[in-house]
C-alpha cells in the first residue's frame, strides 16, 4: 500500500458516515484497507451504487475524490458539503483537508 492510498483509507475511516456504512471493512467500492482506487469510486459514485448512498454521503466520497486527485475529480463542492454535513463529519472534513494540504 502506498503511503498516499493508507492516508486517503484513514482519511475516509475518519468519517462517521462511512465508520457507519462499513468503510473500514471494504463495504465501499474502491476504498479497501489495502488500496485506494479513485477511477473504481468514481463509477460507483457516478454509474452505479451511488444512489444508495445518503447526499452527505456522497459530497464525503467526492471530497475524497477530489483529495485524491483535483485534476480529475473535479465535482465536489465545498459550499454544498458546508450546507449538509452534520458537525462530526464536517470536523472529519476539515481535519482531511489540513491533512492533505499540510503534506504537499
Amino acid at each position: 500500500m502506498s503511503t498516499n492510498d493508507q492516508r486517503l483509507f484513514e482519511i475516509a475511516c475518519s468519517f462517521p458516515a462511512l465508520r457507519f456504512k462499513g468503510v473500514d471493512k471494504g463495504n465501499i467500492p474502491g476504498i479497501t484497507p489495502t488500496d485506494f482506487y479513485d477511477l473504481d469510486l468514481s463509477n460507483y459514485l457516478y454509474e452505479g451504487g451511488g444512489g444508495v448512498l445518503s447526499h452527505g454521503e456522497f459530497l464525503i466520497l467526492e471530497a475524497l475524490l477530489n483529495l485524491c486527485n483535483p485534476d480529475i475529480h473535479k465535482l465536489f463542492n465545498l459550499g454544498e458539503a458546508l450546507q449538509i454535513l452534520d458537525p462530526d463529519n464536517m470536523q472529519a472534513l476539515c481535519n482531511a483537508i489540513v491533512r492533505t494540504y499540510n503534506r504537499r
